[in-house]
């Protein structure tokens, strides 16, 4: 919920006021494969002549009873940026 104030307005106030912040004028700045970058830190793999992009999540079980399954964290892998997707999609394409 939102609510509108002087406090809200002068926090962005400040937040604008912050260095080196995108001002959307430049078009690489709204390119999809540029936001990635400014969400988290991709995993960056060379192949060939290829870069490589992904992004980790992991999964644990939060109300396991069993200490075995309790200890248990499942990373994955998923392509950062269309290039990736599309490499891997070739990839797959190509081993069927």
């Amino acid at each position: 919920m939102l609510i509108r104030g002087p406090e809200l307005a002068e926090l962005a106030r400040e937040m604008r006021a912050y260095p080196n912040l995108p001002d959307g004028s430049d078009p690489r700045e709204r390119r999809p494969s540029t936001l990635p970058g400014r969400l988290f830190v991709p995993l960056v793999l060379r192949h060939r002549d290829r870069r490589l992009r992904f992004f980790s999540m992991f999964a644990t079980f939060g109300t396991a009873f069993d200490i075995t399954i309790a200890g248990l964290a499942v990373e994955s892998f998923f392509p950062a940026d269309v290039e990736t997707t599309a490499a891997l999609q070739a990839t797959s394409a190509s081993a069927v």
